[in-house]
């Protein structure tokens, strides 16, 4: 018998406990006015294992908090493979924690819950939040709370950071996020440009947009470059044969030819850029849902009127490019070329997230376009 008022933790079985955890975020942050509402369908599929290839994987729980009757909070445990065959580091991971206003007691019941869970399944660490993988979701927000999210980025309340450290958690590592934000024109910055004419000089180096007749072999290629160019940054993961599929499926109808962009180095691909448009301001005013009249509203926003915000989600160059002449003039003039095409679509704002704070590379190509870091995403540990 739980004493009145007093949080306890359930775990999720049954269909109608899966729509309050896919709900309560709704029900937390719907009154921030720089939130902005996920679509049902996908975060309904993210936690399904049988639509979700990768959390198949993974041994894992959902769990809701209740005082009393209501239910004033979630998180998901759960145990990467993928991640302890890459790191053999005993790291059990969080996500996915939300509670409906602050409140540090259901933050604590939650975070002993999976603490608890993690030491039954022989794990000697936590960390988090991963929603489900350092390849998808992660981080929570401690920097930048005035400004919405863009697609797969996470947002939430400034009272997280505080009540994870009161109970013993650290930061492991902070994930930044800049914005590129254009006028009517776009012109690549002077340094940038100084970069691009060497590129134009060099007869082998070029740069080439997607090939749709190829496209799973395209998606298939970008993401082996993305994995070596990651493979050496901290927490790295590698995308599995079935995440790729899935990913690939689950791009297709965002990505059109001039969203996919291949620096080529003597007819080698050697860094990419990707470009989507950012689904969260496509489904402004829509609470999530699609049916029965939401989706015509999507559908032209995303594929007639465009978006003004778009996201880099994935980038990056092979290792043995990092730091030479022509890699860095290959990366700039691809990242440009991937910004100029968005640009003549009608975006105005490009996020490029999310970037390590180690990752001196990369925020330094960022920085040759002039884009100020505006958020931060902070992991964080803890010894169980």
């Amino acid at each position: 018998m739980v004493p009145n008022g007093q949080v306890f933790v359930k775990r999720v079985e049954s269909a109608a406990e899966r729509r309050t955890f896919i709900e309560l975020p709704f029900r937390a942050y719907r009154h921030l006015p720089a939130w902005r509402a996920p679509l049902r369908f996908e975060r309904a599929a993210q936690i399904d294992p049988k639509r979700n290839p990768a959390l198949a994987q993974m041994p894992h729980e959902l769990l809701l908090a209740y005082r009393e009757n209501e239910p004033v909070g979630r998180i998901a445990v759960f145990i990467n493979p993928a991640h302890l065959a890459r790191h053999n580091d005993q790291t059990g991971h969080f996500g996915f924690l939300d509670t409906l206003k602050e409140d540090d007691e259901a933050v604590s019941v939650l975070m002993q819950a999976a603490e608890s869970w993690l030491r039954w399944k022989g794990m000697l660490k936590i960390a988090g939040p991963f929603n489900f993988s350092v390849n998808e979701e992660c981080g929570l927000l401690v920097d930048g709370f005035d400004t919405p999210p863009v697609m797969m980025m996470l947002h939430g309340r400034p009272d997280y950071a505080p009540a994870l450290e009161r109970g013993g958690y650290s930061k492991m590592m902070d994930m930044y996020a800049y914005m590129i934000r254009m006028g009517d024109t776009f012109e690549p910055p002077p340094i940038a440009s100084r970069l691009i004419e060497g590129f134009n000089r060099d007869p082998n180096l070029r740069i080439r947009n997607m090939d749709s007749q190829n496209y799973g072999q395209e998606i298939t290629q970008i993401l082996d470059i993305f994995d070596d160019a990651w493979s050496d940054n901290w927490g790295f993961v590698p995308f599995g044969k079935a995440e790729i599929t899935h990913m690939a499926k689950e791009l297709k109808p965002l990505i059109n030819p001039d969203h996919l962009w291949i620096g080529m180095i003597d007819e080698e691909p050697a860094c990419f850029a990707l470009v989507l448009p950012d689904i969260f301001e496509a489904a402004e005013g829509l609470d999530g849902r699609l049916l029965p009249f939401g989706w015509v509203q999507f559908l032209h926003r995303l594929k007639i009127s465009g978006t003004k915000t778009a996201r880099i989600p994935l980038a990056g160059m092979r290792r043995k490019f990092h730091k030479t002449r022509r890699g860095v003039q290959t990366m700039a003039a691809t990242c440009s070329q991937a910004v100029s095409a968005q640009h003549a679509r009608g975006v105005r704002n490009i996020e490029a997230s999310w970037i390590l704070e180690t990752n001196t590379n990369l925020i330094n190509i960022i920085s040759l376009f002039d884009a100020p870091r505006y958020k931060t995403y902070r992991i964080y540990g803890k010894s169980l």
